[in-house]
């Protein structure tokens, strides 16, 4: 194995520490999913997930794997990254915010099923994240100013 292979393997504490919580994270979402699925619509939460799954997989991911090319053409290397990450992250954010937008599996006998107004939390989900990607460009773009003769 080279040096560079070894740079990729996962090491340190921040790793394992970041796997225990995502993992105990993940178990609590799928338990709670299942403990669901008896009173709610088991076929309509597997069409949701393999619904979301191949729009993903056969529209969302392609299209922005075109985009991105394209954006890449027209941006300088410094900027391409954070623009590309902001269109990915916006993507998945609509994407699988989906079902919360269209409200489904808000049950009207009970007020405290997706109480909120989702479509503007993703609204401003997503200028946050397009805030952070032109803070990282300017940044960027300051910094190369400063670095000038």
């Amino acid at each position: 194995m080279t040096g560079h292979d070894q740079d990729r393997r996962p090491s340190g504490w921040t790793f394992w520490v970041g796997l225990t919580i995502g993992g105990v994270v993940m178990a609590y979402g799928v338990r709670g999913t299942l403990a669901e699925l008896g009173s709610g619509n088991p076929a309509k939460l597997a069409t949701w997930v393999v619904g979301l799954d191949l729009v993903h997989d056969l529209v969302l991911a392609p299209t922005l794997v075109l985009v991105g090319l394209a954006v890449g053409a027209l941006l300088g290397p410094r900027h391409r990254g954070p623009i590309r990450a902001a269109m990915a992250l916006t993507g998945l954010v609509v994407l699988f915010s989906i079902p919360l937008i269209t409200a489904w599996g808000r049950r009207p006998t009970n007020s405290s099923t997706l109480p909120l107004n989702y479509a503007h939390s993703v609204v401003v989900i997503v200028a946050g994240i397009w805030l952070i990607a032109l803070g990282v460009v300017g940044a960027r773009q300051w910094r190369n100013r400063d670095a000038r003769p």
